[in-house]
């Protein structure tokens, strides 16, 4: 699970403890969402939710959306099977068929939205318009994705607001699975673990902060600095980690830098960490790893893009710098690798933020304000 999986599980397990709302979860596969709803005690069913594919925007769009969506009513119908709905919440503008429902079904619908979509543009812009059209209130993951949408879509305007995502209480630092982590990179006692966590992808930024480090080893910078990239390629994107194994290689960072599979318990990864970057190349929506991170008391180093300006305050928090730029990213991390004091306030700093302005809480209040008001109006 990445991303918006992990809001989705967080918020509808949040919300169905609160006991005001039966929360029903439909999902497009089985996997490991589902079981980890079902381990929540969430009601989840697998059906056909038009879910946006590269055919979509094709010549068979029409016929391809036509069967999907006549698929998706007779599911969602099923599913429902006569109870009341109080609401519809399409959990990214990557799912379709919770909008299309509500609208012919008369349900009142929001969409949440945790996208920036720079590419492809036209994509972009129809998602927004097709939100505008189907949805009584939109809400978004930052300021930065608000404001995206509403270049796409103007009209919007007073039905869009930004509802930051939370973090349950984080578990307490467990000593023998950090320090397994930690020998699972190689790091001594006094080594600096720099972390990225996140989906080996073109932009999440991994073969930047390669760079970066090379950067360091060129100038005889990187002292006791250790890097451990975190994460999986998409199923048939294989060559992604390939060539991101290639450039270590390369660079004959191999000591240095180590790649470890997807965990499904990231923590004991942050708590064995000193220093966590998020790199990415293109605007972060939000950044839960940032959250997460702050959560376990470690500086953040982020690309001063996207969401990550409404995660991390530069200077007091962590470190933001010039998106795309390796000798800036080197540069930060040089100066925190080097300074204790500096990563221990930061990071200090960086917990309260993370408490104060994303937690569950915070997000499961502002999210129940939107409900109550959608349920009061009429669909």
């Amino acid at each position: 699970m990445y991303g918006s999986d992990r809001v989705l599980l967080n918020l509808a397990s949040a919300m169905s403890r609160m006991g005001q709302y039966h929360v029903v979860v439909v999902l497009h596969e089985s996997g490991p969402l589902r079981l980890a709803l079902i381990e929540a005690g969430i009601e989840v069913h697998v059906a056909t939710v038009v879910k946006v594919r590269r055919a979509m925007f094709t010549l068979l769009a029409p016929l391809l959306l036509w069967r999907l969506s006549r698929q998706c009513f007779a599911d969602l119908d099923r599913v429902v099977a006569g109870r009341p709905v109080g609401l519809v919440h399409s959990n990214t503008l990557a799912v379709l068929g919770g909008a299309f429902w509500a609208s012919k079904r008369r349900h009142r619908h929001l969409w949440h939205v945790h996208e920036i979509i720079s590419k492809p543009a036209l994509a972009g812009k129809l998602l927004c318009k097709l939100a505008s059209r189907k949805s009584m209130q939109v809400i978004t993951v930052s300021n930065q994705a608000l404001a995206w949408l509403l270049s796409q879509a103007s009209a919007l305007g007073g039905r869009a607001e930004v509802v930051f995502n939370g973090l349950p209480a984080v578990p307490e630092r467990d000593l023998v699975a950090s320090q397994s982590f930690r020998d699972s990179i190689g790091a001594a006692s006094d080594d600096v673990v720099v972390t990225l966590a996140g989906r080996l992808n073109h932009w999440k930024g991994q073969s930047l902060l390669i760079d970066a480090v090379a950067l360091l080893q060129k100038a005889g910078k990187l002292g006791k600095l250790r890097v451990a990239i975190v994460g999986d390629v998409y199923a048939g994107h294989e060559d992604v980690r390939d060539k991101l194994a290639a450039q270590v290689q390369g660079y004959a960072l191999d000591d240095r830098v180590r790649f470890l599979s997807f965990v499904s318990d990231i923590f004991p990864v942050w708590y064995g960490s000193q220093i966590a970057v998020v790199p990415s190349t293109e605007p972060e929506p939000f950044g839960m790893v940032a959250i997460e991170a702050m959560a376990c008391g470690l500086p953040v180093v982020a690309a001063g893009h996207g969401g990550l300006l409404d995660i991390v305050e530069h200077e007091r928090t962590g470190l933001l710098f010039a998106p795309g730029q390796a000798v800036a990213l080197a540069d930060a991390l040089a100066r925190l690798a080097a300074d204790g004091p500096l990563r221990a306030r930061l990071g200090c700093a960086g917990a309260a933020r993370q408490h104060e302005k994303f937690s569950i809480e915070t997000q499961i209040a502002r999210t129940c304000a939107i409900y109550g008001r959608l349920q009061a109006a009429n669909p």
